[in-house]
């Protein structure tokens, strides 16, 4: 798994440190294993802006796992056991499944800016990094997903009661890897 120099560029450091965590839990041009994934290391630096995916039948849906607090915050709920399908028959995070299945399709790291955009245009910016991990039969069956936003963490809470805010993902997309 290869990271490249424009994510070394843009990426928080954050984000790199958590690429080069996964990347030594693979050997050279392989997907790290989900079993060998441990959460505690990286939530020390991440803290709430990690989310766990599972990915089930080979992308057919995705069930969020861990849903860190920065999420729970800015979406008022922790989606934590909730399937992606079903929370898109609500209208919401649309945009989410074409990255999921690109990051498991492409079997490789994703890196994407944007911003996160409330009802009454209040905005943050945010970079989003997926990886994705395989499991014993080699196939991608986790993606490790970590954010950093351009406000301290403690701020998040600001804007609750805002509304659910739209996921805008800057273009093109950017590959980490």
């Amino acid at each position: 798994m290869e990271f490249g120099a424009t994510f070394e560029r843009l990426a928080h450091p954050d984000l790199i440190r958590l690429a080069r965590h996964c990347q030594g839990l693979a050997p050279p041009h392989q997907l790290p294993r989900r079993a060998d994934f441990d959460p505690a290391p990286v939530m020390r630096y991440l803290a709430g802006q990690l989310y766990l995916i599972d990915v089930l039948d080979g992308g057919a849906d995705y069930r969020f796992r861990l849903f860190g607090l920065f999420w729970q915050t800015v979406y008022g709920c922790n989606l934590a056991g909730e399937l992606l399908s079903d929370i898109e028959a609500t209208g919401n995070l649309l945009v989410l499944r074409a990255h999921y299945d690109a990051c498991v399709a492409q079997r490789a790291p994703i890196f994407r800016p944007g911003k996160l955009i409330w009802p009454d245009r209040h905005a943050i910016a945010y970079q989003r990094l997926l990886i994705p991990f395989a499991g014993d039969d080699g196939a991608v069956s986790l993606l490790v997903c970590a954010a950093h936003s351009d406000i301290p963490r403690e701020d998040v809470c600001l804007y609750q009661g805002l509304g659910v805010p739209r996921l805008e993902l800057d273009e093109p997309e950017e590959r980490a890897g």
